[in-house]
Order: C-alpha cells, then sequence, then structure tokens
C-alpha cells in the first residue's frame, strides 16, 4: 500500500467511527425516551428551523420525504408536533413542537451537551480548537466535490 493511503485512511476511519458511536449513544437515549433516531433528529430540527416543511425536513435530517411523513405521524400523534398549512403553498404542510416537543428538545439538548462534554475529556482547547477546523475544512472540500455541491449548500 502508498505510504500516503496508510497515513490518510485513519482521517476517514476515525470520522465514521466517531459519528457511528455519537449516533449508538443518541439511538439509546432516545429509545429511552420511546422514539427513534430519526424522531429524535426531526424534532431538533423542527426546534432548530422553527417552522419547516416536509421536504426540507428530510433533507436536513437525510431521510426520504415518504419516511419523514411516518415520522411526522408518529410524532403528532404522540402530542410533539403540530402540523399547519404553509401560508403561500397551499400543498404544503409546516411542522412545529407543542410545549411537550419543546420540553423533550430541551431535555435532548442536555443529554447531547453532556455527550459532547464527555467525548472531549482530556482534549485541550488548542486540540479541540484544531479538530474543528480540520473537520470544517474536509466538510467544505466534500460539499464542493461533484454535481450534488449546490444543493449540499443549500441544506447547510
Amino acid at each position: 500500500m502508498h505510504p500516503d493511503v496508510q497515513k490518510e485512511r485513519p482521517i476517514g476511519y476515525l470520522i465514521h467511527d466517531v459519528a457511528r458511536l455519537y449516533r449508538r449513544r443518541f439511538e439509546e437515549e432516545a429509545r429511552a425516551h420511546g422514539l427513534t433516531l430519526a424522531q429524535w433528529k426531526a424534532l431538533g430540527t423542527i426546534h432548530w428551523k422553527e417552522a419547516v416543511t416536509q421536504v426540507a425536513l428530510a433533507s436536513a435530517i437525510d431521510a426520504d420525504p415518504m419516511t419523514v411523513s411516518g415520522i411526522l405521524d408518529r410524532l403528532e400523534k404522540r402530542g410533539l408536533i403540530e402540523r399547519y398549512a404553509h401560508p403561500e403553498d397551499s400543498r404544503a404542510k409546516l411542522s412545529r413542537l407543542t410545549e411537550a416537543g419543546v420540553a423533550l428538545v430541551g431535555e435532548a439538548r442536555h443529554v447531547g451537551a453532556e455527550l459532547y462534554r464527555n467525548s472531549l475529556v482530556g482534549l485541550s482547547e488548542a486540540e479541540r480548537q484544531a479538530i474543528i477546523a480540520g473537520l470544517s475544512r474536509i466538510r467544505e472540500n466534500l460539499v464542493n466535490l461533484g454535481p450534488e455541491a449546490d444543493q449540499e449548500k443549500e441544506a447547510v
């Protein structure tokens, strides 16, 4: 194997593995609240974007619109979101959190912050900033590749 490939290969593996471990921890927490990870992500995105269409939500959580439709149905039945007509597009519906949804997102943010703190134990501030800078550059490079670059930039 070429030395450059050997040197760079661990970066991709580590990014994947760290993301997998973060996802696993969030899945465990979501399950403890009777949610799937996709439902958990949808709630967070609806909270962050305040009023979001199903298509925009699907793009934000990297799921297809039909899957998101089912996610929203289940969240609405649990009283965590409400859907209402889009003021400018009668075909589209927007979603927003109910009080119960806001409370659950608040709890999720606490869980996320604790996971984040625990995952960074032992790293200096300089190391944290270097990781952020490096990953930001990698992400920017990947967003700028290929024909879907403009679409990815819009989703960010």
